[in-house]
């Protein structure tokens, strides 16, 4: 595994990239070999420089493959990468696992993202530019609060000189005292990262860090980001007892530690009596893990929004490290409230998804008793669409019941509706396909008892309409999509005889040129549907897909698409959520390819090469098909493709599988964050996000 490393400054308005560059530089030079890449946080563009090494070149091409080329650039040892702070969720994590040909990873981070960054990526160790004499105080207590994180923590001074700036941002070995200076730091940060791996080995090398003095210490227990909000009671006192060595700063340390102590006593007073027993203990960790599901709750949709808006950046968007870290941030507000001690609680997320919609929590605390307990909780977001409408959803079949009309149903993506509805849509859909829109079909006919589902969860009637009086159950309302369509709409619906009914929902038309909904002559209406547009299989409706879709798998999911008569966003947001468009894709249980087929449903369904991207997505458009018209909700179609259409019928639910669950959820979000709808989630149907407790 790569090592990486931050370098930053004291506050906020200092320049961290001559610093970093120049570190990136000296590890190459010392243990890291012959490159090293730099992601600079905030930087603008810089082009490559004509000395490059063949592994800063060779980074250079394999980050260009993720990133927008002129963001990368290999100058001398370092291949440099300009990154915005508003995406170093999953981009970031994109590019360390992409990195190719470097021995070292420095991130140059602006200092307020420092603690943030290396408590979330695990970084093995900080450098800071920081002046001991003018701001000693300041970097004494920086360094302590990484010292209490258990990382590797350096200071350096600051360069001066126009001509060591420029060497460091061009990959070059600084010259002078400067370069002997960053060159001691590079061969400390290299024993001791090179110690901590030989453990990791198995060897029996202890894993060691640095005091703020430098002294090597064993490693102390992880402390989690936002934790440090009280300083040990030892701690001060260390502080305390050094601050004379600070030539003239004795009196700022010393108000320093004896504010950190202060602040301890009155933590370990809050303290007295709070955990006494396992019980309390449990229900800190309870309390905690749900609070940081209700935020990641509340900060889902931010996560599935566009990043950008027309070259702007949208403050709408959540970066996934972000979304992570206001978790954590409520999970350690709750356990403080409750009494327990932040430093001594642990927050995970669930590796390798791009939506994380669980949380888990270790709690550590030590009872009255002198006996210590552990105590964990695991919180998710859920749809609960599916467990609420599949009985009145499972086994739909051609013919309406249970509603004011109980005539054939023609489907389209899934989706009932009267043969007169059926034929117009197909013509507006015809000349949608030609103006480059995919009309995206969410919901038609509901019965009464899945209108009634509907209600009890979003009793408002402007939203959803009571059981009884919802024209949804004549078969002639549809709710469409995606959000790029309705200006289309609104302009040309009214051609094919189709309404919106209310200004405040976009999404809802209602056809009126044929019988009234809900008449006798309504239960006889007819009509032969039009010829679906085929023509370019795809070259049209590409543009409706949403923005995360690569270019080059546009045509074809608008294509199979068109051919299967599934919506283009569901098949897009499930590729995402299946191998994030890799079409080499594979998983530990032996999926394969881009829509991950097992090998036994390839099979079946006829695929005989599920890494051919073409094929697969074909199949898939076909399963989801097949899937859709069987259980007649999208939600369930989608459990149904992750964990077999068995369990899904053993229930008539979305099955209690932790990765069905987690994996109809974030499609879920994609398809609402991409306009398939807004105040509707998949399928039509108001979105309805619950947090459980769930071990």
């Amino acid at each position: 595994m790569i090592p990486v490393l931050v370098a930053s400054g004291l506050s906020a308005g200092e320049d961290p990239e001559p610093l970093a560059c120049a570190l990136a530089t000296a590890c190459a030079s010392e243990w890291a070999g012959d490159g090293a890449l730099v992601v600079a946080i905030d930087g603008t563009p810089r082009g490559p420089t004509m000395l490059a090494s063949a592994a800063a070149r060779e980074c250079e091409t394999a980050i260009s493959a993720l990133e927008r080329p002129e963001r990368v650039a290999a100058r001398g040892r370092v291949c440099r990468v300009a990154l915005g702070g508003d995406e170093l969720g999953d981009d970031l994590e994109e590019l360390i696992a992409a990195a190719r040909g470097v021995g070292v990873i420095v991130l140059a981070a602006p200092a307020p993202l420092t603690t943030p960054l290396a408590d979330a990526l695990g970084v093995g160790a900080v450098v800071m530019a920081a002046d001991h004499h003018a701001r000693g105080p300041l970097a004494r207590l920086a360094v302590a609060e990484h010292h209490a994180a258990g990382r590797l923590v350096k200071l350096v001074r600051p360069f001066s000189g126009a001509v060591p700036v420029r060497r460091a941002r061009a990959g070059l070995e600084v010259g002078g005292e400067a370069g002997r200076r960053i060159r001691r730091v590079a061969r400390d940060i290299g024993s001791v990262l090179g110690a901590s791996a030989e453990l990791e080995r198995g060897t029996a090398v202890p894993a060691v860090t640095a005091s703020p003095r430098g002294t090597a210490v064993r490693r102390e227990p992880e402390v989690p980001l936002l934790a440090r909000v009280v300083r040990p009671l030892a701690e001060g006192r260390r502080l305390l007892g050094r601050a004379g060595d600070d030539r003239g700063q004795v009196m700022p340390l010393a108000l320093a530690a004896v504010m950190a102590i202060m602040l301890a006593a009155a933590a370990a007073v809050a303290l007295g009596g709070a955990l006494a027993g396992g019980s309390r203990v449990q229900r800190a960790a309870d309390l905690a893990a749900i609070s940081a599901a209700r935020s990641m709750k509340s900060d889902w949709p931010r996560l599935f929004v566009p990043a950008t808006i027309g070259g702007l950046p949208n403050p709408l968007h959540l970066s996934k490290l972000r979304y992570k870290l206001r978790a954590r941030a409520a999970a350690y507000e709750a356990a403080e409230r409750n009494g327990a001690d932040p430093r001594r609680i642990r927050v995970e997320f669930p590796k390798l998804t791009f939506a994380p919609s669980r949380v888990e929590v270790a709690l550590v605390a030590d009872l009255e008793s002198g006996e210590q307990v552990e105590a964990r909780a695991e919180a998710a977001i859920l749809s609960e669409l599916g467990d609420q409408l599949s009985q009145a959803q499972t086994g739909r079949t051609g013919m309406a019941s249970g509603g004011g009309y109980s005539g054939p149903l023609e489907m389209r993506q899934g989706v009932g509706m009267r043969l007169d509805v059926a034929a117009a849509f197909d013509r507006m859909a015809a000349a949608a396909d030609e103006d480059g829109i995919a009309l995206m079909v969410n919901s038609g006919f509901r019965s009464d008892a899945e209108q009634a589902a509907l209600f009890d969860a979003n009793p408002d009637p402007r939203m959803v309409a009571p059981p009884g009086q919802s024209l949804h159950r004549c078969a002639t309302e549809l709710d469409l999509g995606p959000s790029s369509a309705y200006t289309w709409l609104a302009q040309n619906a009214t051609r094919f005889g189709f309404v919106q009914r209310y200004s405040w929902e976009a999404w809802h038309y209602g056809y009126t040129a044929g019988p009234q909904p809900c008449s006798a002559a309504g239960e006889n209406a007819g009509g032969a549907a039009a010829p679906r547009s085929r023509s370019g299989e795809g070259a049209r409706g590409g543009g409706a897909l949403p923005e995360f879709v690569p270019a080059r798998y546009r045509d074809l999911i608008a294509g199979a698409a068109a051919r299967h008569d599934v919506s283009g966003t569901l098949l897009s947001a499930q590729l995402m959520a299946e191998s994030g468009f890799n079409p080499y894709a594979t998983s530990p249980a032996g999926a394969q390819g881009i829509a991950q087929f097992m090998p036994g449903t390839a099979a079946a369904m006829g695929l005989r090469d599920p890494f051919d991207a073409a094929q697969a997505i074909d199949a898939q458009a076909r399963l989801m098909r097949d899937l859709l018209g069987q259980f007649g909700s999208v939600e369930l179609a989608l459990a149904a493709y992750n964990a077999g259409p068995g369990a899904v019928e053993g229930c008539d639910c979305i099955p209690p599988y932790p990765e069905t669950q987690d994996y109809v959820t974030r499609i879920l979000g994609l398809m609402g964050g991409s306009g398939a709808s807004t105040s509707l989630g998949a399928g039509g149907l108001p979105q309805i996000l619950e947090v459980r407790l769930v071990g």
